[in-house]
């Protein structure tokens, strides 16, 4: 009997031994799937970028697009703050993979042959070798262009997707902000009195 009963104590504690192991195991694997999951959805929503974003609009560096050149083959440059800070100037937000930027960019050539003011681009989440061919295809009205890659710039001035566009006058602060693709009626209600008007 006392022999049955040690049989007996000796199965439950490999029973218990047993399902302490299992439920381990699917606690490490819940826990390892959700590590997984918030890494998925921090990375998507790109959490970092909004949490704790480094640009404004007075504080900021845009590196060049690698391999990016101008007509005369010399490199297209970067651009910062500094050369948004002195006068009226127009920055755009696109990136090659947007459609309405495909949309708007035959505008922003015909703005930039007005020679009202620089255009500056920001060249949003986009490969270096897409920007290349986009601008080769369409036409670079740009002064310079940055590469937003983390689209830090693009938040720091409220702006949630490509196309956007603003004026920034002297400071340099926001004159005109327009969210979403260009029109014609933009350009000439909008933009072209912020670049002509005096003051």
């Amino acid at each position: 009997m006392k022999e049955e009963i040690k049989n007996t104590a000796s199965q439950h504690e490999v029973w218990a031994s047993r399902r302490r192991f299992i439920l381990g195991a699917a606690g490490g694997a819940v826990v390892g799937a959700g590590a997984v999951v918030v890494a998925q959805f921090w990375a998507r929503k790109d959490m970092s970028a909004r949490l704790f974003n480094p640009f404004r609009l007075a504080d900021f560096a845009l590196a060049a697009v690698p391999g990016l050149t101008r007509a005369d083959g010399s490199a297209t440059p970067g651009f910062s703050s500094a050369d948004l800070a002195g006068r009226r100037s127009i920055l755009n937000f696109w990136a090659s993979w947007c459609p309405s930027c495909r949309e708007e960019h035959e505008l922003l050539v015909d703005l930039a042959a007005r020679d009202l003011a620089p255009i500056y681009g920001a060249d949003v989440k986009d490969e270096p070798e897409h920007a290349r061919d986009f601008l080769a295809r369409h036409g670079d009205p740009f002064r310079a262009v940055g590469a937003d890659s983390h689209a830090y710039l693009q938040r720091a001035l409220g702006a949630r997707g490509v196309p956007a566009t603003f004026v920034i006058a002297p400071g340099p602060t926001i004159e005109v902000s327009i969210l979403g693709p260009l029109d014609r009626e933009a350009i000439e209600e909008q933009i072209i009195p912020a670049l002509t008007k005096t003051g």
